[in-house]
């Protein structure tokens, strides 16, 4: 079976780059988390309650421009997909939770698209398939909500549901295909089977194809008959080998959060990608910190940079005009405010990285 890189070693070099940006939709109220963690939980209530675990640790990270939206709230999505175009995101990957017999989590932001069509949004969905655990929580493993796949009857209830988001003309395509990220490809019992039956409902529909991208992971990029079409390297958390080596403010760094300086982990490895006979398409990341969370047990990116961002965005964007089409360069996150991953203003860098977003992008204006 021929490899992804070979499947588009003919497609169009002028082909445009996509910038997509990961968007969580977890900032409205659901039954499951009023009962898992209290009344009226968002992510807004881990990042709001934050503090700082040693001197010059950036927390809490607070919204400035949008302010502590709800995103059941039209004028907030559209002020969000406004400001995310103004500065160069073409599209938003809304996370999206299928657990397996039809459960689901978080699903009103990405349905209210489909129900508000003059609602200005580009985007697509990223399949989230994974548990959801306590263990970034302080409640260990407990599994909340599992990760099932119960068979083929599921696959064809699932596509069913994400077919009106695929017709659907603000959904990302790529020659005409709808893209599809899949967190975790290797998790997926036969995933030759699923995609196969995926893209003939893909066809009976009308559609020329799916667009598979899925995180990279040498348990699916090492297949030889993998489906997808090519894989992004999403760095979070950084491997062990690269903290800090000082102790914080008179804390032991065995008692803190795993710390890695940010402009070195850009250098060594957060746009390194993995070794694959796989297409794999550049992600950036404005910064990574998931102590609100996890606390002690967290991980960091320390001093985020806009100026190391925007080489990093160059970077990208050099890499992706000298591959074939398509091209894409995904940014983690747009709004990961309890893990520090965000691009939308706060009150301490306003909108220091969209400008970097901005200014990186250009490269591919010359």
């Amino acid at each position: 079976m021929e490899s992804s890189a070979q499947r588009h070693s003919t497609a169009d070099h002028g082909s445009p780059l996509e910038v997509v940006a990961f968007f969580l939709p977890q900032f409205h109220p659901i039954p499951e988390n009023d009962r898992w963690w209290g009344a009226g939980f968002t992510e807004w209530t881990h990042a709001a309650a934050a503090r700082p675990l040693f001197d010059g640790h950036i927390q809490p990270r607070l919204p400035a421009d949008l302010g502590f939206y709800d995103l059941r709230v039209p004028e907030t999505r559209r002020a969000q997909w406004e400001m995310a175009s103004q500065y160069g995101v073409t599209a938003l990957c809304y996370w999206h939770y299928w657990f397996g017999d039809g459960a689901q989590l978080l699903a009103r932001p990405a349905m209210d698209l489909l129900e508000n069509p003059k609602l200005p949004h580009r985007y697509c969905l990223g399949w989230a398939n994974q548990s959801w655990t306590g263990v970034w929580h302080g409640r260990g493993d407990e599994i909340l909500q599992q990760q099932r796949y119960p068979g083929q009857a599921d696959h064809v209830r699932h596509f069913q549901y994400l077919l009106p988001h695929f017709l659907d003309e603000r959904y990302l395509k790529v020659e005409a295909k709808p893209v599809l990220y899949l967190f975790r490809p290797g998790a997926i019992p036969d995933l030759p089977g699923l995609a196969a039956l995926w893209l003939q409902m893909a066809a009976d529909a009308g559609l020329p194809g799916l667009y598979l991208v899925g995180d990279a992971d040498g348990s699916w990029m090492r297949q030889a008959d993998h489906p997808l079409d090519a894989a992004v390297w999403n760095p979070a958390p950084p491997p062990r080998g690269h903290e800090l080596e000082q102790s914080f403010a008179g804390v032991p760094l065995r008692e803190g959060p795993r710390a890695y300086l940010y402009d070195e982990i850009y250098a060594a490895w957060l746009l390194s990608g993995l070794p694959a006979d796989v297409r794999q398409h550049p992600c950036v990341v404005p910064g990574f910190d998931n102590t609100p969370r996890s606390g002690s047990r967290g991980v960091l990116l320390h001093r985020p940079d806009p100026d190391v961002f925007e080489a990093a965005v160059e970077t990208a964007v050099r890499r992706e005009r000298a591959m074939p089409g398509p091209r894409m360069v995904f940014v983690k996150s747009w709004n990961e405010w309890a893990e520090g991953s965000i691009m939308e203003p706060d009150q301490l860098f306003g909108r220091s990285f969209l400008r970097a977003l901005e200014r990186g992008l250009r490269l591919q204006q010359r």
